[in-house]
């Protein structure tokens, strides 16, 4: 099997070489053998089924043939009594099926060909008509196509229509039912199908004395030999070679340019004959078609010349080979000719035309080009869920890309930037446009705008169904154009163009095409406010080369990641798909998306460390440093007002995203204006590591001292400049002069400076700069990190800094690339960055919360966890109204053991949702991968965002992987037990503990566990250190805490140490579910030492009748020591056969001290809740907790922090009671709805809130009088005070103080 694996490669070549001697000739014969070759998918077979696809399309090219033949055949055309008459209903018929192969969306021309040279003279003429009308569809003057027999071969004639004044002559194409004989200029074309080019002349002149005959068929103006070309191709000249035993037809088209060469040039000589030319040419032909007929197996060759005015003879036009002339306007190839070297290549199914050529800076493109023919009617529109346009669009688009897909793994044909180009033939009505459930409203005079819009949403619709596939494959824009009819102003072509930066993201413009007064030739022109960057450029012009912006993001792609310069637009997409999801009270309007990125640069255009941000707006692309920053401020439904968040990105393009100094400086001042705003951070992340640099002016001219100048072999002494390489560069080095003994002046090179700065350790200084400013960050403010790209080192550790992490599945964390590892191991341990730092080493440690496919699964990660907190430190918590009623029951009720996901969001039974305790689809589980004996995440109740811990109850698995560095090293599978903290858990709690209380979130404990492991693993892994970390971050929680024994749940031993309320009193509340047990000690346990047998044997006797009869028994026969030594025996025996059972009692006992009756009855819980009522419960216990924790902030912060949290709490009852005479106390307090009622009237409180600021202000005043020297400078901070406050509010405050100060 190795060795057949191994010679993969030979194999393929000898199957390709077989396709080309056996199967080629004939690819019908071998069809079955062929599809199961085009469906092979690996990689190393991806030529072989290229070359079978592409042979399977000639089998297929066959059975088209075979129906036009049929659908067009005399046989077929008989009237219902089986009689052959031309009736008018006969003659409708053909015409019917004509017009459906002039229409049908498959590529028909080539089968159509095939049929040239057929035996049945009807079919052949209709055959020729067929393939005119379809070349010519969109500006053929209707019923113009005669046929005429000729002994040289057949003739067809007609007449098509042209706009004269375009700049490219079938830009504006005339509808059918436009065409006229006054509409345009006319023109003629003819086609000659011959046997053999020893015909050539005399066919010719028989075809065009045929044009002369009649003036409807000549043009206005015969041009004479030697002048200009008229307006546009001028008349047309089809010659078609028949027969597939001619000369030409023998040559096969392999791509062979000596025998594409060899074709050409033996036409190239038929039209140089000078009769003939001359003839061609006073008959003003411009363009001549030639096509090769070939094989039923094959496609026909074409070829297209022109006349030349300089060498004053038809040329052949390369670019034009294998299109026919009047498509190749339509496909626009004009706006190639701007790349040297292009080749050309058709899709399998010969409906798209793939142009590749080589770009500025090496850059592959490839240039795709179609025409898109939709059917006179379609079938099922009533179904369809886009429009009819959309439709058919897409279907064109699948077809290409599953070529694409078929030459992705080829790295000889795949291309590094796609763009795709669309002429939809058939003019377009409004209806066309738009979904047969979106209604059409149109105000008059604004037409354009209108349809302006439906093209966006038609470009939408779309890019969403492939845009993802489309960045894929390397499509970076696409373009459709076509031509609407019947809409008033709006009438006219159209152009949507679209680019793909990220696949998930697109950027559209519209379009529409017009005459340019001043410029006398057609221009693109948008109709909307916002103008694109092709307005005002004419439609003709050529492409050009990528501009920086797509040059950037190709590099980007090239990396793996997103452009950092299109993350706003992907934060506006997710944005915008968050408000249509329909999951934010009902509303979908797009006017609530408000959204708007401000650059943040440098003030000082060489900013370095503490230089200040600005806001700017600069062109994309133009940054100078590898780092950029937005100011984000958008509209969410947690804040339909706006929130602001800073954003901050490493530039993958500028110098790999690596750290320099600047770059350091540049990510301090954007963590510095974080903090003092308080603002959330969002870091997005795509790197490698600190800059390595080395000095180029140095490089460039040093010298090397050998030992020996002639034997470089024997090593060398120093590295030197000459004296004028010195005087050049000295400052970048330090130097020391050596005189040689023949006089030569050196200057040895002791260490180097470097001009510029950034080159080593400067660069690991402004790291370490970095990772203690984000450090500080994450104390400070909302850090949040989102791995887009590989992230090396310092990067690395600035992930883990943020402590919260989102990484993309594709994208490692690392701190030092796998090939330096393995030279420093000395061998190849490694193979790749992700084995080192991907989400299965990361996303398993604890370093990665979340983890994504895609950048836009990623932002939307983001934007979702900000959903939970505040937008700034200190800010209101983002509540929203509630989908999921907070007074419903939970109906998740476990039975043996509480499943914590269940609990908490709920689980569907049967297609029936059973709700748990917070509101349905709003958890988000974090850090899932590690720990997995706690359940940790955000979730929502009743709207208000809360963090919750839960315990897993079940056994998992804990996968430690086997390092390869280490040869003996294997992987570990190790099982954990469910409700039991390990040194894992333990720490995923303490951590989670820190993050909720950072994000200000109040905080639910679901407390189901056990106790902690306590074995000598586990001690020495820290679960000792972890439980205390639990504590501390529990004792300094500054939210409402609600610690919940769940159903079935129980809370032992150190569990319930690490959690009791009593470590903050302040903010813990502990509840417990009717069936929540609690205690010291297992049941089990605890009668091990608290009922020991000798226990439950006191108890027997003391329980038992029969023991203790057999006791009084035993007293009695004391004296008989037979009889007594019986009773002992049935006393022996009695009490083994009660031992089981008192033993079940015991544990009854002692369960009975655990009951959650007894915590309540203890205080050690606050109060005894069942668990389907407590989802409402909770939600308003949290409601009151949270108006109470905002009114306390208040009063101490009003008091100068001298109040404690409950003696704040206690002034605030005092208050609420005072004001509610003649109530009973306690009983009121209680009453949530008068106390809310009393919150949400500020002057019942406010003059207590004032008092407590006046008592603090005087505190302040007599700590200054305490020292003489702060007294002194009282009268200047007056005065600074003075300075600062309103005019209104200074008098007043003046006013004041002389009455005291005379008083």
């Amino acid at each position: 099997m190795v060795l057949s694996h191994q010679g993969i490669k030979r194999k393929n070549k000898l199957i390709l070489r077989l396709m080309e001697a056996l199967v080629y000739p004939n690819p019908a014969a071998y069809r079955e053998k062929l599809i199961r070759f085009s469906a092979l998918g690996d990689i190393n077979y991806s030529e072989l089924a290229l070359k079978a696809g592409q042979l399977l399309e000639q089998t297929k090219l066959s059975e088209l043939r075979t129906n036009i033949a049929r659908s067009l055949s005399e046989l077929e055309m008989f009237t219902e009594e089986g009689e052959r008459t031309y009736t008018p209903r006969r003659k409708s018929a053909i015409d019917e099926r004509m017009e459906d192969l002039v229409n049908a969306p498959l590529a028909v021309e080539d089968a159509l060909v095939a049929l040239f040279d057929h035996s049945d003279h009807t079919l052949q003429r209709r055959v020729v008509e067929t393939y005119v009308r379809r070349l010519y569809q969109t500006y053929l003057v209707k019923g113009s196509v005669r046929m005429q027999w000729h002994r040289s071969g057949l003739i067809a004639l007609w007449r098509f229509s042209e706009e004269s004044t375009a700049s490219s002559s079938l830009l504006t194409v005339l509808s059918d039912n436009a065409k006229d004989d006054n509409n345009g200029e006319k023109r003629w074309g003819a086609m000659v199908i011959l046997k053999s080019l020893h015909f050539l002349p005399t066919a010719v002149s028989a075809a065009l004395k045929e044009t002369t005959h009649a003036s409807s068929y000549t043009t206005e103006g015969v041009v004479p030999s030697g002048l200009v070309t008229p307006t546009g191709f001028g008349n047309m000249l089809h010659l078609a070679l028949a027969g597939v035993y001619h000369p030409m037809s023998l040559l096969q088209d392999s791509g062979d340019e000596d025998q594409a060469q060899e074709r050409v040039s033996k036409l190239a000589k038929a039209l140089k004959e000078e009769k003939l030319g001359s003839s061609l040419r006073v008959a003003g032909i411009g363009m001549i078609s030639c096509l090769i007929q070939r094989d039923e197996g094959r496609a026909p060759m074409r070829h297209c010349f022109h006349w030349s005015s300089v060498n004053q003879c038809y040329e052949e036009e390369p670019f034009l080979r294998h299109v026919e002339p009047p498509l190749s306007n339509f496909l626009e190839l004009d706006k190639l000719k701007g790349y040297k070297e292009m080749q050309y290549a058709p899709s399998r199914d010969r409906q798209w035309h793939m142009y590749t050529a080589i770009d500025k800076a090496a850059i592959r493109r490839m240039f795709l080009r179609t025409l898109v023919r939709q059917p006179k009617s379609v079938d099922g529109k009533g179904e369809l869920t886009t429009s009819i346009t959309a439709n058919s669009v897409v279907k064109s688009l699948m077809g290409v890309l599953e070529e694409l897909e078929l030459h992705a793994h080829d790295a000889m044909a795949k291309s590094d930037h796609v763009h795709m180009f669309l002429c939809v033939l058939r003019a377009q009505e409004l209806s066309d446009l738009v979904t047969n459930s979106k209604k059409v409203e149109i105000t008059r005079g604004k037409e354009d705008v209108a349809v302006a819009e439906f093209l966006r949403d038609l470009a939408y619709q779309v890019h969403d169904m492939l845009g993802v596939r489309m960045h894929r494959l390397a499509v970076g824009e696409w373009e459709i154009r076509f031509r609407l009819d019947s809409v008033g102003v709006a009438n006219g072509a159209w152009r949507i163009v679209v680019t793909n930066p990220t696949g998930h993201t697109c950027i559209v413009h519209i379009y529409r095409e017009v005459q340019d007064p001043n410029k006398q030739e057609v221009v693109y022109q948008s109709p909307l406010s916002v103008t694109g960057p092709l307005d005002g450029v004419p439609v003709a012009a050529r492409y050009q080369s990528l501009n920086i912006i797509e040059r950037k993001r190709l590099i980007a792609r090239r990396n793996n990641t997103t452009y950092c310069y299109d993350f706003p637009l992907v934060f506006e997409t997710s944005l915008r798909r968050i408000w249509t999801s329909g999951l934010h009270n009902g509303d979908t309007s797009n006017d609530k998306v408000k959204f708007k990125a401000r650059e943040l640069i440098f003030s000082e255009k060489q900013g370095t460390w503490e230089t200040p941000l600005v806001t700017a707006e600069r062109a994309v692309a133009t940054n100078d440093v590898g780092m950029v920053a937005w100011c984000m401020e958008m509209s969410t439904p947690e804040f339909p007002g706006g929130r602001t968040i800073l954003v901050v990105a490493n530039d993958v393009t500028h110098n790999a995203g690596s750290f320099g100094t600047r770059e350091d400086a540049f990510f301090a001042s954007v963590t510095d204006l974080a903090c003092q705003k308080k603002l959330p951070l969002i870091y997005l992340a795509a790197n490698s590591g600190a800059r390595i640099g080395v000095a180029a002016e140095v490089k460039a001219c040093f010298k090397v001292g050998w030992f020996d100048e002639l034997s470089p072999d024997r090593g060398f002494q120093y590295l030197y400049f000459t004296p004028e390489d010195y005087k050049l560069i000295g400052p970048s080095v330090i130097a020391h002069e050596l005189k040689l003994e023949s006089g030569e002046i050196r200057w040895i090179i002791d260490d180097i400076i470097g001009k510029e700065d950034g080159l080593g350790v400067e660069n690991l200084s402004g790291s370490g700069a970095i990772a203690g400013a984000y450090s500080r960050a994450y104390q400070e403010t909302f850090t949040l990190t989102y791995v887009t790209g590989r992230t090396v080192g310092i990067g690395a550790y600035l992930a883990r800094l943020g402590m919260r992490c989102i990484q993309r599945l594709d994208q490692p964390i690392i701190l030092t690339g796998y090939s330096a590892l393995n030279k420093l191991l000395g061998r190849e341990v490694y193979s790749s960055h992700m084995q080192l730092g991907g989400p299965k080493i990361m996303a398993t440690n604890g370093v990665v919360h979340l983890t994504v496919s895609d950048d836009l699964e990623g932002v939307s990660a983001i934007l979702k966890w900000l959903s939970y907190i505040p937008p700034y430190i200190g800010g209101p918590l983002p509540i929203v109204k509630p989908l999921d009623p907070p007074d419903r029951p939970v109906e998740y009720a476990p039975e043996n053991s509480c499943d914590p996901r269940a609990a908490i969001r709920g689980v569907e039974d049967n297609g029936r949702w059973l709700g748990g305790l917070f509101d349905k689809e709003s958890f988000t589980e974090t850090l899932e991968g590690w720990a997995k004996t706690v359940v940790t995440g955000r979730a929502k109740l009743g709207g208000i965002p809360v963090g919750v811990i839960a315990v897993e109850t079940q056994t998992v698995m804990q996968v430690i992987p086997a390092d390869p560095g280490q040869l003996d090293s294997a992987e570990r599978v190790v099982p954990q037990a469910g409700q039991v903290w390990f040194p894992d858990s333990a720490c995923k709690t303490a951590q989670s503990l820190l993050d909720f209380n950072k994000e200000e979130l109040p905080l639910f404990i679901l407390a189901n566990w056990r106790g902690f492991s306590g074995g000598q693993r586990d001690l020495f892994e820290g679960i000792l250190q972890a439980g205390s970390t639990i504590v501390e971050n529990l004792r300094t929680y500054r939210q409402p805490v609600f610690v919940y024994i769940p159903k079935t749940g129980e809370l032992r031993g150190g569990a319930w140490v690490v959690v009791d309320s009593k470590i903050n009193s302040d903010e813990v509340e502990m509840y417990a579910e009717t069936t929540a047990k609690g205690g010291v000690l297992e049941p089990e346990g605890m009668i091990e030492i608290k009922f020991r047998t000798k226990d439950l044997l006191e108890c027997m006797h003391r329980l038992d009748p029969n023991l203790i009869s057999l006791k009084i028994k035993l007293q009695e026969a004391k004296d008989d020591h037979p009889r007594a030594e019986v009773i002992r025996q049935q006393i022996k025996a009695r009490e083994k056969q009660l031992l089981p059972f008192y033993k079940q009692i015991a544990i009854r006992f002692a369960e009975l001290h655990d009951t959650s009756v007894r915590m309540a009855a203890k205080g050690v819980v606050k109060k005894v809740i069942r668990w389907e009522e407590s989802r409402t419960f909770f939600y308003k216990r949290l409601n009151r907790r949270l108006t109470e924790s905002s009114l306390i902030k208040d009063v101490r912060y009003a008091a100068g922090n001298n109040l404690s949290h409950k003696s704040a709490l206690s002034l605030i009852k005092d208050w609420f009671l005072a004001s509610k005479v003649g109530d009973s106390g306690e009983e009121l307090w209680k009453d949530d709805a008068a106390f809310f009622s009393w919150k949400d009237d500020p002057s019942k409180f406010e003059c207590h809130i004032q008092e407590l600021r006046a008592q603090k202000v005087c505190r302040q005043l007599l700590d200054i009088g305490s020292s003489k020297e702060e007294l002194q400078a009282l009268p200047e901070g007056l005065a600074a005070l003075l300075e600062k406050v309103q005019p209104s509010m200074r008098s007043e405050l003046v006013e004041k103080l002389r009455k005291v100060l005379n008083s």
